[in-house]
């Protein structure tokens, strides 16, 4: 696995939903495209479950991108994926793009500054370094949304947005964080948003 390589792929993938839907002014476009992405993920799950040695074959092909030990889960771009479609299907755009590219960027940076500074472990497994920088990119990235036309959000918007997304990725929980982290967070900011 190549860490470089992932959190490239993924913050190029993930940047593409919140782009996409920004300059459409329906969800029903978006929803389509990732629902493309997701049939073509779809495929790749029957073929790694039903094909003996397919799932190592693409590994070693896909240039570090994707990891052996992601076999026995779906591969964290389905549920990422599946995340995006359910959060754009059923928020607000501003809440929606917020809550993906707080995902994308959020754990991207997480992982980076935890894997390569990270000393201080929480009780959940993760490193208090990775937290932080999760915490502040979110923050700073909801901060640069609240300033493009059409998003509307609060200050309180973001940082129970950020704090929302932040210990959701902290928490060991058994479901992949790429689908927690979305969905919880998207849930947090709209409840904020209607109180």
């Amino acid at each position: 696995m190549k860490l470089w390589a992932r959190k490239t792929y993924r913050i190029g993938m993930g940047s593409l939903f919140p782009i996409i839907y920004y300059f459409t002014p329906h969800k029903y476009f978006t929803l389509l495209v990732v629902a493309y992405f997701l049939g073509i993920m779809t495929v790749v799950e029957i073929l790694r479950r039903f094909i003996k040695g397919a799932w190592k074959v693409m590994v070693e092909h896909s240039h570090g991108i994707l990891k052996l030990e992601e076999a026995r889960t779906f591969v964290g771009t389905t549920s990422f994926l599946i995340a995006v479609f359910i959060v754009i299907a059923a928020f607000d755009k501003s809440i929606a793009i917020t809550a993906i590219v707080f995902l994308t960027f959020g754990d991207a940076m997480a992982t980076i500054v935890g894997m390569k500074i990270g000393r201080i472990r929480t009780f959940m497994g993760k490193t208090l370094e990775g937290s932080i920088a999760f915490f502040v990119t979110c923050v700073v990235l909801g901060y640069l949304l609240s300033l493009t036309p059409r998003l509307y959000l609060s200050w309180p918007l973001i940082l129970w947005g950020a704090a929302a997304a932040t210990v959701i990725e902290m928490l060991p929980l058994r479901v992949d964080d790429n689908l927690t982290v979305g969905i919880g967070t998207a849930i947090v900011m709209q409840i904020v948003k209607m109180v």
